[in-house]
């Protein structure tokens, strides 16, 4: 991993703390910061995080370019009745038998490979990195240590919370609001990805799992997406060049 000292975490909220460096990798966007956890974190008193489901979530819209940020705005609302309302249950349509053979018993439970579960937690977190992983076994053994239940490693939230890494990376910015995709939560949904609640913790600069981890739990609105007790999926995506970490949290 890169041995760059320096190291960020997302500041959303101007809490008069003392500037103690102003240029985050030389983006030119001014930043709260603290020195803790041998780097520099910004002070985030609420978490980043939303409780409008991915159906009903505005879309943003870029109006604005400052350097390597944009800023984003609502869109108008989406009209009343195309809000992703679910569609009235239908009645379930059971197929005849083909070629003449008994359908088996309703009530007769399928046969399921001794291997299955393993099967498909191997599935699960397929394409998530060793790196990345070990970032959620501590985010979980943090969540063990304050009484809640494990995050379940979801690779397809992994995915999007690498690309965003990617994308920070690659465009030279450090912020939730991302030029290309706009906030987590639109980049989330149009990736595919549904929830009903959802957050990120955005860091860079730590050279492993356990800074990056410690860093966020010392940090209050990034410990409490943590320990968010309604989150039940998380996603981590990580780009060594830079030390770009990006963790989504999603409750289905």
């Amino acid at each position: 991993m890169d041995n760059n000292n320096t190291a960020f975490l997302d500041n959303d909220n101007d809490n008069g703390i003392t500037h103690v460096r102003n240029d985050a990798r030389g983006m030119g966007q001014s930043a709260d910061v603290q020195e803790i956890n041998n780097g520099f974190l910004t002070i985030d008193q609420n978490s980043f995080s939303t409780s409008i489901p991915s159906e009903k979530f505005p879309h943003f819209e870029k109006f604005q370019q400052e350097g390597p940020f944009a800023i984003y705005k609502f869109q108008q609302e989406i009209p009343q009745g195309q809000q992703g309302q679910p569609a009235p249950a239908q009645p379930e349509q059971k197929q005849a038998p083909q070629g003449g053979q008994a359908a088996p018993p309703e009530n007769q439970p399928a046969e399921e490979p001794a291997d299955e579960n393993q099967q498909q937690a191997e599935e699960s977190t397929e394409g998530i990195s060793e790196t990345e992983m070990k970032v959620i076994e501590l985010t979980n053994a943090e969540r063990r240590k304050n009484g809640l239940s494990d995050l379940k490693a979801d690779a397809s939230l992994s995915n999007v919370a690498r690309d965003k890494s990617k994308d920070m990376q690659a465009n030279n910015y450090f912020s939730h609001t991302s030029p290309t995709h706009g906030s987590p939560f639109d980049m989330m949904r149009d990736y595919g990805i549904s929830y009903n609640t959802a957050g990120e913790n955005i860091a860079m600069g730590q050279r492993s799992p356990e800074e990056v981890v410690q860093a966020w739990m010392n940090s209050e609105g990034h410990r409490k997406n943590i320990l968010t007790p309604d989150f039940t999926h998380i996603g981590v995506g990580y780009v060594e060049e830079g030390n770009y970490w990006t963790q989504m949290f999603i409750g289905k």
